[in-house]
């Protein structure tokens, strides 16, 4: 798996996304502060806690990166996956079904690490400067801390699942722009209910069975790909 994987890496070059990856990091922290600001200034009650600004951060951050997890599928399946490239890669003295898991792995490994780079880092930085020199008022609690924790590991299985589902739609027709559009449509769905909700056992028990569903999605497209003919 680990030699599949450098593969990958090698015919698919990723710079531009680690370009893409400290824009999207850099571009949370300042929406975050942004929003903290605003609500101080036009004195939005509701925005100044720190539980519904930290909601709305982390639900714009899972739009974006649900969004950048299905480029990055159409890129490694679906592309990889047309007529000429996949002659390529059936040729290659290994499963198909180890190919798949590794471009797999490799998409959400990257999007996961992606998406706790862009909502851990502003949320401590936040933290942090809020202690030194805060812009709303209230305390930041341990059970605060604690919440967005179990937020973020919602927020990562759902992206993951959003891009399995998505990944099967568009796969059918080999459409990267359907894959888009659907990843976008399951994002804003399941980002509104998501923020709408407390973050308890009950919502994370949820957030399991529909990641189980994606995996179902994923396995699907596997056994598309390998009743392929080529």
């Amino acid at each position: 798996m680990y030699k599949l994987i450098k593969l990958e890496l090698k015919r698919n070059k990723l710079t531009s996304y680690y370009v893409a990856l400290a824009v999207i990091s850099i571009v949370m922290t300042g929406f975050l502060y942004m929003i903290a600001i605003i609500a101080k200034v036009e004195n939005d009650l509701e925005f100044q806690k720190y539980e519904t600004l930290l909601k709305m951060h982390t639900g714009v951050t899972f739009i974006v990166f649900s969004v950048f997890s299905v480029v990055l599928f159409s890129k490694f399946v679906i592309e990889d996956y047309s007529r000429q490239k996949a002659l390529l890669l059936f040729s290659y003295p290994v499963s198909r079904t180890k190919i798949f898991c590794a471009k797999i792995f490799l998409v959400v490994s990257f999007i996961t690490v992606g998406f706790l780079i862009s909502t851990l880092l502003p949320n401590s930085l936040f933290f942090i400067t809020e202690n030194i020199k805060p812009i709303l008022s209230g305390s930041i609690s341990i059970q605060l801390v604690q919440s967005q924790i179990i937020r973020i590991i919602n927020f990562i299985l759902i992206i993951i699942t959003t891009g399995f589902i998505s990944l099967r739609i568009g796969f059918i027709n080999k459409s990267i722009s359907t894959t888009i559009v659907t990843a976008i449509i399951l994002s804003v769905i399941f980002g509104n209910v998501l923020i709408g909700l407390s973050a308890n056992i009950y919502v994370f028990v949820a957030v399991i069975i529909l990641f189980v569903i994606g995996l179902g999605f994923a396995i699907s497209t596997n056994h598309i790909i390998n009743r392929m003919e080529v």
